[in-house]
């Protein structure tokens, strides 16, 4: 008697560690940015006009402004960290994922691919993983006067 052994599909390692950031698309981020940090604790990493990225642990949260008539529709997109880039693209494209652009900053690389359901994601590869260089640092902190023992 034979028996058949199920086949199972390849293992793709495309070397994901985690997540790296989360945009998301908002109509008020103002008042999204108060609730992160005044309710959640997220530290500001830094502001633009039209965004502002919080820092909690190594990992980023973007608020973005939907731009008129664009749909506030939540996540705009998922970014996650690879551990490696060299051959991530061919990789990628053996997979037959499309990927939709490329980008090269100075303190990281991405692919973007298209998702299901028109899921828009990001890899991203960082030489140090725990550092965001943001465009637009946050101001910083404005220490409290201190008081004048003579005074009074």
């Amino acid at each position: 008697m034979s028996k058949s052994v199920p086949v199972k599909p390849a293992v793709r390692d495309f070397g994901i560690v985690g997540f790296d950031h989360v945009d998301l698309k908002l109509r008020d981020r103002e008042r999204a940015r108060r609730f992160f940090v005044e309710q959640l604790g997220l530290e500001v990493l830094g502001e633009g006009p039209d965004h502002t990225y919080l820092l909690f642990g190594d990992q980023v949260l973007g608020l973005h402004d939907a731009k008129d008539g664009e749909p506030s529709r939540g996540i705009d997109h998922l970014a996650l960290r690879v551990s490696e880039w060299t051959g991530l693209k061919n990789r990628i494209s053996r997979a037959r994922v499309t990927i939709t652009g490329e980008k090269e900053r100075n303190d990281s690389r991405s692919l973007y691919l298209r998702g299901p359901e028109g899921l828009r994601l990001e890899l991203v590869w960082r030489p140090e993983p725990t550092t965001h260089v943001c465009a637009h640092p946050a101001p910083a902190p404005v220490a409290a006067p201190e008081e004048d023992p003579d005074a009074g």
